[in-house]
C-alpha cells in the first residue's frame, strides 16, 4: 500500500471520527499561474530587436542562440515585417520555459534574460550548485542572490536537469529563505515538482513561519508519496494541538519506516512528555527538526553556532526559547554571514529588555559582558533618542566599539535608518567622518558625499578631521567621491557582428583581441600609453575640451599628492606588515578600476623576501572569470567572480585575485557591484 493510500485512509478515518468530510486536492490539479509578464515583455523586446537586426542585415547570423520559446529560440517566422512602418506588426513567441522564471528582471537588478549565453544546462546547474553557502562579502552575497533570482532564458539540452530546483536549493543553503519561497511561488503551481514543494515547506519551517508551512503541507501533501510529507503532517498536527491526527501520522511513519529516524521520534517523545530531548540526537538538524523543537518550546543547542549550519543558526536567532544572550550572539553572527538582514537584527536587538536608566546612561555605564548585548543597548539608546546630537554621540560610541571588534560594517548597516535622521550640517562636523564611513559602508554614496563636504569644511589645524579624511582617501577615490583625474571613456558603438566596438580588430584580423576595462576612475590605459597623453589637445580643440583637459590634469595632480600623503601615513603605522598588506590591496584595486597608482608607490613595497605564501584562487577560475567577462557571458563570469572573492576574509589573501574580480565586474558593466565589493574589502580591513 502506498503512502498516498495510507494518507487517504487516515483522512477517511478522521472524517468518520469527527463527523466531517475531507477532500484531498492535488496540487497539480490547481490552475497554473501565468508566466510572469515581465519575462514575456523582455523576450518580446529582444525578439523585436533581433528581428530588426535581421531585417537590416538579412545574411547576418543571429546574435543570440538562446531564447524563451519551446525550442529555445525567440525568432520571428521568416522575414514577415511589412514595408509600411505604420502597419500593424505581430511577433510569434513560443511557450515560455517555466524553469526560466525569476523574481528579478534587468530593471530590478537581474542579470538579463541572456545571462546564460555560452553555457550548457549541465554546466549552468554545476555553477549554481557549487556557489558558496556563505559568500565572503555582503556585496558578493547580494550579487549571488540576484544571479539566482534573475529571470533568464535557459541553455538547451539536458532537459532532465532542473536549474530551477538547483537555484531554490542554493538559496535555502545560503539562508536566503524569503527569496527561495518567492522563487518557488513564481513558478506556476501546477508545474512545481516535488522537490520545489519540499523546498518551499523546508524554507518556511526554517524561517519559523509554521502557519504557512502547514498550509503548504496540506496543499501539497496528498500529491506525493515521500516520507517527508507524513513527518511534516505530524509536526503540523502537534503545532495545531491535535494529538489524534498527530498520533495517526506518527504511527504511519513507524509502520512504514520503523524508528530509524531517532531524532524525529525523540522530538515526538519530547513534545508529548514535555521533557528535553537528548542533545546527541540534535547533531545534524534538518528543517523538520527545527520546526519540532519550536513546537516543543525547546532551544537549539548552542554548539550549532559553530557548525556553519545556516538553518540552525537562523533557527537559534529566531527561536523565542533561545536564551536572550545566546540569541543576540546568534543574530550578530547570522547578520555578519548574511543569513538575516539588518532589519531582522534590529528587531532582535529591540526585543531585549533594558532598564530605562541603563538606556539613559548608555554612554556612561560599563560595557555589557556580551558584545552583542552592548550593541543592542547602544542601538536601543540611539533609537529612543529624539535629540540628533545625543543620537550622534551614541552612534559614534557604537561605531567605535564595533570597529574594535571587527563589526563596523554590521554597525553601519544596522544604524543606517537612524543615521538618516541626523541633519547633515556644520553642527555635526565632529561626527562627519564617522557618518561618512558609515554611509559608504551602507552603500549610500549620495549621503556620504554630503558628509564629506561637511568634514572638509570643518577641517583645520585645531582638529584631526583632515588627517582622518586622508586616511580614507583610497576608499573615497574608489567610491567615486574624489576625482582621480582619469579621463572618462568616449561612448562606443557595438559592431553587430561580434559585439565588440565598431572597427575593433577588423582592419587587422591577425591583431590579437584586446579589451579595455572601464573603472569608476575612467578607462585603463593601454600598455605603453602614459597619463600625459590623455591631456594632449590638438590646436583646434574647442575651449570646453581644453578646460576639461586642464581640470583633469589638476585632479590628477591632486590625486598624486593625496596618495603621497596617504603613503606617508601608512609608513608611520606601528604594524608595518599590516600596512604593507593594506597598501597592496589598495594599489591592486586601483589598477582594477583604472585609477593611477602614482609612480614609486609600488616600489616602496618592493622588499625581500619576494616569494610569499598567499591564499589565491584556482587558475582556471581566474581564466574563466576574465574570458567570460570579456565575452559578456554574465552568469558564468559572475559565478566565477563570487568564487574568486571567497579568499577576501583571509589575512593572506592575494590582492591581485581580488583586483581581477572587480575588473571582471567592471567589464560586465556591473559598476555598483564592483564599487560595493571594493569599498567593503577596504573598510573591513583590520587597520
Amino acid at each position: 500500500m502506498t503512502l498516498r493510500s495510507r494518507l487517504l485512509i487516515q483522512t477517511c478515518l478522521l472524517a468518520m471520527m469527527t463527523g466531517t468530510a475531507a477532500f484531498a486536492v492535488s496540487a497539480n490539479a490547481q490552475t497554473s499561474a501565468p508566466v510572469p509578464l515581465f519575462l514575456k515583455q523582455e523576450a518580446e523586446r529582444d525578439a523585436e530587436q533581433q528581428a530588426a537586426d535581421t531585417a537590416a542585415t538579412p545574411n547576418a547570423a543571429p546574435l543570440s542562440q538562446g531564447g524563451l520559446g519551446a525550442t529555445g529560440s525567440s525568432s520571428t517566422q521568416g522575414n514577415a515585417f511589412p514595408s509600411d512602418p505604420n502597419a500593424v506588426q505581430s511577433l510569434s513567441l513560443g511557450a515560455v520555459d517555466v524553469e526560466a522564471v525569476g523574481t528579478l528582471d534587468r530593471s530590478r537588478g537581474g542579470l538579463g534574460i541572456d545571462m546564460w549565453n555560452g553555457s550548457t544546462r549541465k554546466s549552468a546547474a554545476q555553477l549554481v550548485s557549487e556557489l558558496p553557502a556563505t559568500p565572503a562579502t555582503h556585496a558578493a552575497r547580494d550579487l549571488q542572490i540576484r544571479l539566482l533570482l534573475s529571470a533568464a532564458a535557459l541553455p538547451q539540452g539536458a532537459k532532465d536537469i532542473s536549474l530551477l530546483d538547483a537555484r531554490v536549493a542554493k538559496l535555502i543553503n545560503m539562508g536566503a529563505l524569503d527569496e527561495a519561497i518567492e522563487l518557488v511561488r513564481a513558478a506556476p503551481q501546477g508545474s512545481r515538482g516535488e522537490l520545489l514543494a519540499e523546498a518551499e515547506v523546508n524554507a518556511l519551517m526554517i524561517a519559523a513561519r509554521l502557519d504557512e508551512a502547514c498550509a503548504a503541507t496540506e496543499s501539497y501533501g496528498a500529491s506525493y508519496d515521500q516520507m517527508f510529507w507524513l513527518k511534516a503532517a505530524a509536526m503540523c498536527a502537534f503545532y495545531a494541538n491535535d494529538p489524534t491526527s498527530a498520533a495517526f501520522s506518527v504511527d504511519l511513519v513507524r509502520e512504514m519506516d520503523g524508528e530509524n529516524d531517532a531524532t524525529f521520534f525523540g522530538l515526538v517523545a519530547a513534545i508529548r512528555s514535555g521533557t528535553a530531548i537528548k542533545p546527541d540526537l540534535l547533531a545534524e538538524l534538518r528543517p523538520i527538526d527545527i520546526a519540532l523543537l519550536a513546537v516543543a518550546k525547546q532551544s537549539i543547542p548552542t554548539s550549532q553556532l559553530e557548525t556553519g549550519n545556516a538553518a540552525a543558526i537562523i533557527g537559534i536567532a529566531n527561536a523565542n526559547a533561545t536564551a536572550a544572550d545566546i540569541r543576540l550572539e546568534a543574530a550578530r553572527k547570522a547578520e555578519n554571514l548574511g543569513l538575516i538582514d539588518a532589519d531582522k537584527l534590529a528587531e532582535i536587538y529591540q526585543s531585549v529588555n533594558f532598564a530605562p536608566d541603563a538606556l539613559e546612561n548608555a554612554l556612561d555605564d560599563g560595557a555589557e559582558g556580551v558584545q552583542a548585548r552592548q550593541y543592542a543597548k547602544l542601538y536601543q539608546a540611539a533609537a529612543k533618542s529624539d535629540v540628533p546630537a545625543a543620537r550622534a554621540e551614541i552612534l559614534a560610541a557604537l561605531f567605535e566599539a564595533a570597529q574594535i571588534e571587527g563589526d563596523f560594517m554590521q554597525a553601519a548597516r544596522l544604524s543606517a535608518p537612524l543615521l538618516a535622521d541626523i541633519p547633515i550640517n556644520g553642527d555635526f562636523s565632529w561626527f562627519a567622518v564617522d557618518a561618512l564611513k558609515a554611509s559608504i559602508a551602507s552603500n549610500n554614496f549620495e549621503r556620504a558625499n554630503n558628509w564629506l563636504q561637511v568634514a572638509k569644511g570643518a577641517a583645520n589645524s585645531g582638529n584631526d578631521i583632515a588627517f582622518r579624511i586622508s586616511l580614507l582617501y583610497p576608499i573615497l577615490a574608489i567610491s567615486g567621491l574624489e576625482d582621480t583625474g582619469i579621463p572618462q571613456p568616449a561612448p562606443q558603438t557595438a559592431d553587430a557582428s561580434n559585439g565588440m566596438p565598431a572597427g575593433f580588430g577588423a582592419a587587422n584580423p591577425a591583431q590579437p583581441m584586446m579589451t579595455q576595462n572601464f573603472g569608476l576612475g575612467g578607462a585603463v590605459s593601454a600598455p605603453g600609453s602614459t597619463m600625459a597623453s590623455a591631456t594632449v589637445m590638438p590646436n583646434s580643440a574647442a575651449p570646453e575640451d581644453i578646460q576639461k583637459a586642464t581640470d583633469q590634469a589638476a585632479a590628477l595632480a591632486r590625486h598624486r599628492a593625496r596618495m603621497a600623503e596617504w603613503d606617508e601615513m601608512q609608513a608611520a603605522r606601528g604594524d608595518q606588515a599590516a600596512a604593507k598588506r593594506f597598501a597592496e590591496l589598495t594599489f591592486a584595486l586601483f589598477e582594477g578600476f583604472g585609477i593611477e597608482v602614482p609612480a614609486g608607490l609600488w616600489d616602496n613595497l618592493l622588499s625581500a623576501p619576494y616569494a610569499e605564501e598567499r591564499l589565491t584562487i584556482n587558475s582556471a577560475v581566474a581564466h574563466n572569470m576574465m574570458a567570460s567577462a570579456n565575452a559578456q557571458q554574465k552568469a558564468k563570469a559572475v559565478a566565477m567572480a563570487i568564487q574568486a572573492q571567497q579568499i577576501a576574509s583571509a589575512p593572506n589573501a592575494d590582492p591581485k585575485a581580488l583586483a581581477d574580480t572587480v575588473a571582471a565586474l567592471e567589464t560586465l558593466g556591473l559598476h555598483e557591484d564592483a564599487r560595493n565589493l571594493a569599498t567593503e574589502l577596504l573598510l573591513s580591513f583590520d587597520q
